[in-house]
């Protein structure tokens, strides 16, 4: 957990926030014969992204309908036994916040809905599902863009599940795409900044400066999300959140500087 917390410290920069790409795959233009996910070669991204799974890869229903469909390839997860799935694992988004992943999704029957899962985990281990629901019914069987609701780590290692339970239902999904806002940092531009205690110990977070001007705190936790937003000439009460690791970010006379903060 250390190299995440420097890694966080480091990516938050003056030029402030600003939405980006993080991944991008459309599974480009398969050869014939169907291959799995893990044995198909032809995908935009190399290592260190990996993409395994017994789904296969098809140019069968290619995407369409929806902006930014990109038709040839796209990954076909049917309902069969033993379930199939869909891994892509090796996503580097410490340097981001605010994640947010979206996918083609096309269904084979009217009656299906969201019985293909989607989970995310920062260690392989824990997986946290994510959410979504499509229209059900009459001419619903086709393509729409989805994009699920859940929270998405800030991890050197990102991965991201599909997995079709034992269903009749098959499925295809495509142009995944995972966007977020960059943290952005330079030199420390304030003029004899101190921030203090660190550890912090009794609720009281210091910040003296040469110009002891009125001053903008915003504190993130580990996972680039802000905790605190505070304006203060000196000092700032931290004393509602938990004991850990955070990153604390200074604003005054429109210069910016950033600093690891621990709470005990």
């Amino acid at each position: 957990m250390k190299k995440l917390y420097t890694l966080l410290l480091s990516i938050l920069v003056t030029a402030g926030y600003a939405q980006t790409t993080v991944f991008s795959e459309d599974l480009a233009t398969p050869p014939a014969g169907n291959p799995t996910a893990t044995d198909y070669t032809g995908y935009q991204n190399g290592s260190p992204i990996v993409f395994t799974g017994n789904a296969t890869i098809r140019t069968t229903s290619p995407s369409e309908n929806y902006t930014g469909a990109s038709g040839s390839g796209c990954v076909f997860i049917g309902g069969a036994t033993p379930s199939q799935s869909f891994m892509i694992e090796g996503i580097n988004t410490t340097n981001y916040s605010d994640l947010t992943l979206s996918f083609g999704h096309y269904k084979t029957t009217n009656a299906g809905s969201n019985e293909l899962t989607v989970q995310v985990s920062g260690d392989g281990e824990n997986w946290t599902p994510m959410a979504y629901s499509r229209p059900t019914g009459t001419g619903t069987s086709n393509w729409i863009l989805v994009t699920p609701t859940g929270t998405i780590p800030s991890t050197e290692n990102l991965r991201i599940k599909f997995e079709n339970p034992v269903t009749t239902v098959g499925f295809r999904i495509d142009d995944i795409k995972i966007v977020g806002t960059t943290l952005g940092i330079g030199k420390n531009s304030i003029e004899g900044l101190k921030v203090y205690p660190n550890p912090v110990v009794d609720g009281k977070l210091y910040i003296n400066t040469d110009a002891n001007s009125s001053k903008e705190v915003v504190i993130y936790d580990v996972l680039g999300k802000q905790v605190l937003k505070a304006t203060t000439s000196n000092a700032v009460n931290v004393s509602n959140l938990n004991g850990g690791v955070y990153i604390v970010k200074i604003t005054e006379e429109g210069k910016t500087a950033t600093r690891k903060l621990v709470i005990k």
